[in-house]
């Protein structure tokens, strides 16, 4: 029963990074295949924690891109208003 929980927990963390991350599907099931057929706890261990460091710098990533973003259209407004 806790094996099957936490199977589904990691699939539905898989799914989720799959879209918000973009990456693809084949790479998620070719995975998730190994991880159930081929590895035992140790080697889940590892690739859970690997995908989990990878979706959390590709998150950060993310986000201080935003932050530049925003910070390079206030300091485009800020410039507009002075030429006005």
């Amino acid at each position: 029963m806790f094996k099957m929980i936490k199977v589904i927990i990691f699939s539905f963390c898989l799914l989720f990074t799959t879209h918000a991350f973009g990456k693809s599907n084949e790479y998620y099931q070719k995975t998730l295949v190994h991880l159930l057929t081929e590895c035992n706890s140790k080697c889940q261990k590892q690739i859970f924690e690997q995908e989990v460091e990878q979706a959390f710098f590709s998150l950060f990533q993310a986000i201080i891109n935003q932050l530049q973003f925003e910070i390079n259209q206030k300091k485009k407004e800020k410039l507009w208003s002075k030429d006005l």
